[in-house]
């Protein structure tokens, strides 16, 4: 994970809302990447494959804070047992939310329970899954742009969308992959460095 310490990541300069998720890095028998399934009863992305995560509170210090909070929210996982190990580039959720994604070593998984009121489900995928497959690329139109959208099929479960984005931006930068990483935004000029 060395590339992660030195990466500059994109961040978004818009006055829209804000949240942070984590990208949990956990080892079972390997290392793997840990996704939740969102409650089918939520308004926002019902029944999806995402990280855990959610929108900042006047509360948190920092979005990596949030990112942390809701993680521990969501499946029990406290802070304490979460090493932050650098952040990606900021995405831009359908809803107009600006998402700040962190990537964090999860100590181990031993307490790890879905919160009925937000997760249905909870998975971890193998990062040699990511590793070795490229992503379907989807066309979608938005905003009046077309562009694509990364999609993974992985054990019956759809991973797509901006979580598919924020893996192949992490997946690219530690592998040294250059596989197609689409725009977060259509206007570039929504960026800083």
């Amino acid at each position: 994970m060395e590339p992660l310490r030195s990466h500059r990541p994109r961040q978004l300069t818009l006055s829209t809302p804000k949240a942070g998720v984590l990208v949990p890095l956990v080892e079972t028998e390997e290392v793997g990447v840990l996704l939740t399934v969102r409650a089918a009863h939520l308004n926002s992305h019902p029944g999806e494959v995402a990280f855990p995560g959610g929108m900042w509170e006047r509360e948190d210090q920092n979005l990596a804070e949030t990112a942390l909070r809701e993680t521990h929210e969501e499946l029990n996982l406290p802070p304490s047992r979460i090493q932050v190990l650098g952040s990606l580039s900021t995405g831009l959720s359908k809803a107009g939310v600006q998402v700040f994604p962190y990537v964090g070593w999860v100590e181990h998984l031993d307490d790890c329970r879905a919160s009925p009121d937000e997760i249905a489900d909870w998975f971890v995928v193998p990062w040699a899954f990511f590793a070795q497959t490229e992503p379907e690329l989807i066309p979608v139109h938005r905003h009046g742009t077309d562009f694509q959208i990364p999609h993974y099929h992985y054990q019956g479960r759809h991973i797509w969308g901006l979580t598919a984005m924020i893996l192949l931006e992490l997946i690219n930068l530690v592998e040294g992959t250059d596989w197609p990483l689409p725009a977060f935004t259509p206007r570039d000029d929504d960026f800083s460095v």
